[in-house]
């Protein structure tokens, strides 16, 4: 079974802990391809999903960036 993630909410997952592409394949123990396919809105499979999943569990967010990101109705862009 394939998944379709939802690229902005990876995206900000990803921000949270301070991640880029590479630190989240290498702590999903997943490709590169496979993260940029996810990013892309591209189908995974669902246990591609599931490692991205309790790769972002085990790591701890970073307190201030919540703060420091903006929101879509405060956004500029």
């Amino acid at each position: 079974m394939s998944v379709i993630v939802d690229a902005a909410h990876l995206r900000l997952e990803m921000a949270r802990r301070g991640w880029a592409a590479t630190d989240l394949a290498r702590e999903a123990r997943l490709s590169q391809a496979t993260i940029s396919a996810a990013l892309a809105g591209k189908a995974i499979s669902a246990m591609s999903l599931s490692l991205i999943a309790k790769s972002l569990t085990r790591a701890p967010v970073i307190a201030i960036v919540d703060q420091l990101i903006a929101s879509d109705e405060h956004s500029l862009s």
